[in-house]
């Protein structure tokens, strides 16, 4: 039960077609109510008619026959007795009224207690009485100058006997037609919306990276074919969009692997260089010292130096400065390299 719930809940589809198969249910049920009541109504209206008129014609047959045995019975001089038995006599001659079911006919004055209530002297008609514990309808029917009534009870059930039938064949074709609705409705719907079916499982799998993910244009002009020309559209932009991506990241690391290698060159560079310094600093150590000792010696004894000795000072000297200004020019033309020689690196915008 629980499934079928989730299922309901997720599907779009099944939620609209229930919405409408409702709707259309109700008011089917509606229509079939209607109709069955107005059938029956009808059904009951024409029993009814249909009765009294056939009672009528039994009256005048009756009437008829009572009219012609007076004429024999004046033509032979004789005296003819009409009662309640001799028109029941002649009702078993000459009555072609059939009685619907249980329906009783009778033969009664109007002074009959069982049905004095119900009649009206003189005139015909109908009514709705309870008779023998069961809901009935009494017609009748006045014969022989208003002397007597036909009077013919009929149980409602017999009535309505008709409209029994057709209440079954409605009630089988209102069923019939139901289903045949709701199958209609739920193909209908599921067509118009097997294109937006389609369009969710495309996005999904747009959704979970899928990005060459192809959606067809649509040659419908109404809003689920918009949609999926829009969506179609969009994924073709995504999709260019996510490739230029992609180049510009293959770009980068590109770069990035020159940058970092240039780094690590640079980096042995300056080490290379820190040591080449250090050892060019304590190469210069001796002759600065040998410059700046007899500088001093110059400095305290310049008057009491001998030329000799002021010679083999100067030659010192100049043999000192000459090492340092060779050790300065291998200094200053130390080779540079490899990666500190420029490059044009591409930028990325």
């Amino acid at each position: 039960m629980k499934s079928w719930i989730l299922h309901i809940r997720k599907s779009f589809t099944t939620q609209l077609a229930l919405w409408v198969g409702g709707f259309v249910v109700a008011i089917f049920c509606i229509v079939i109510l209607l109709l069955a009541s107005f059938s029956q109504e009808v059904i009951r209206d024409e029993s009814v008619e249909t009765t009294l008129q056939a009672l009528e014609n039994t009256a005048l047959r009756i009437d008829n026959s009572l009219r012609k045995a007076e004429l024999i019975a004046h033509q032979q001089h004789q005296e003819l007795e009409v009662d309640k038995t001799f028109i029941e006599r002649t009702i078993g001659d000459n009555n072609r009224l059939t009685l619907p079911g249980r329906a009783e006919l009778h033969v009664t004055a109007y002074d009959d207690k069982r049905f004095s209530s119900y009649i009206v002297a003189g005139e015909g008609g109908y009514r709705e009485i309870e008779y023998g514990g069961e809901p009935s309808y009494i017609f009748f029917q006045p014969v022989y100058n208003n002397q007597y009534s036909l009077v013919m009870v009929c149980p409602s059930k017999n009535i309505y006997g008709q409209f029994t039938s057709k209440q079954i064949y409605l009630l089988v074709s209102a069923v019939i037609g139901l289903l045949v609705l709701l199958f209609v409705c739920w193909r209908v719907i599921g067509r118009h919306l097997r294109p937006l079916h389609l369009l969710a499982d495309s996005a999904q799998r747009i959704a979970d990276g899928h990005l060459n993910e192809s959606i067809p244009k649509s040659s419908q002009k109404d809003e689920i074919g918009h949609l999926q020309n829009t969506l179609s559209k969009m994924q073709r932009s995504l999709a260019s969009y996510m490739e230029e991506m992609q180049q510009k990241k293959d770009t980068l690391s590109r770069q990035n692997t020159q940058l970092q290698e240039a780094y690590n060159e640079a980096q042995e560079y300056d080490r290379l260089k820190a040591n080449f310094i250090h050892q060019m600093t304590d190469q210069m150590v001796v002759p600065v010292e040998t410059v700046c000792h007899h500088t001093d010696t110059i400095a305290a004894n310049y008057n009491t130096l001998t030329k000799a000795e002021m010679a083999k000072i100067q030659v010192d000297i100049l043999s000192a400065t000459e090492a340092l200004t060779q050790l300065l020019e291998q200094l200053l033309n130390a080779p540079a390299p490899r990666s500190a020689s420029p490059k044009n690196y591409p930028v990325s915008t």
